[in-house]
């Protein structure tokens, strides 16, 4: 007669548990963000010598570039997700968890961080007596397409940007050194990587601020869904005043 055995639980890898520390190695991360990185310039560089050197090419430069966005980002979530799974990882595996009831806690999250990063950029325009003025580029962009493309277009920036930049900012750059070296050092370089990456200068505080409410929310959450569900909020506020803008 045999003696039945309790059965001892699963012992379940790091990377399925809930974590805001990214499972992946360096070699693995470095490879996922050479590879964005690459797909970045020939995506933007071939749209570039494509409106400088084919005929006609400056005659749908803004078109061109509208739906390029759009493009961009599809292209950087199709190649997070081969990154991910060539590393033995996925997206619930970096952060792309379930919401506990927890996530109700961005209702008052979120309009203040909205408050902090006004009063941010606010001070920093006073002090320098820099205006944000300058953004006639993505002014021009928006004027010179139809409704169909600014449509298009806001869904690339508005929804389909915010979730591959937090999957690499608060998912594989913040989860990584967050693994290594705590939750302080890795919000401020994250945030850090985060302003530097959008490169303008004017609004640099508010782009160090955000990333660092971005982290703050990854690690009161873990998961991925609180930063994306701001970053989502900024996005499509900014747009909307954007598009509001040009339209009156």
């Amino acid at each position: 007669m045999t003696t039945s055995q309790p059965v001892a639980p699963p012992d379940y890898p790091e990377s399925n548990r809930t974590t805001t520390r990214s499972p992946l190695g360096w070699r693995a991360t470095l490879g996922i963000l050479a590879t964005l990185l690459l797909v970045t310039v020939l995506v933007f560089g071939s749209v570039a010598l494509a409106i400088l050197f084919i005929p006609g090419g400056r005659d749908i430069a803004l078109p061109l570039l509208a739906v390029t966005l759009v493009v961009h980002a599809t292209l950087m979530l199709l190649t997070l997700h081969w990154g991910l799974r060539r590393a033995g990882s996925g997206w619930h595996q970096m952060g792309l968890t379930q919401p506990t009831p927890r996530i109700l806690h961005l209702l008052w999250q979120i309009p203040t961080i909205v408050l902090l990063l006004a009063a941010v950029q606010g001070t920093a325009f006073a002090l320098t007596g820099e205006t944000a003025s300058n953004n006639d580029g993505i002014d021009t962009l928006f004027a010179g397409v139809g409704p169909l493309l600014v449509a298009t277009t806001f869904v690339g920036v508005a929804l389909l940007t915010p979730i591959w930049e937090e999957m690499v900012f608060r998912g594989l750059i913040y989860g990584g050194l967050r693994r290594r070296l705590g939750f302080l050092p890795a919000t401020v370089l994250s945030a850090a990587a985060f302003a530097l990456v959008h490169g303008i200068p004017i609004l640099l505080p508010y782009l160090i601020t955000a990333g660092i409410a971005l982290a703050y929310l990854r690690e009161f959450h873990t998961t991925l869904w609180a930063p994306i569900t701001l970053h989502v909020t900024l996005n499509t506020f900014a747009a909307a005043v954007t598009l509001t803008a040009i339209q009156t």
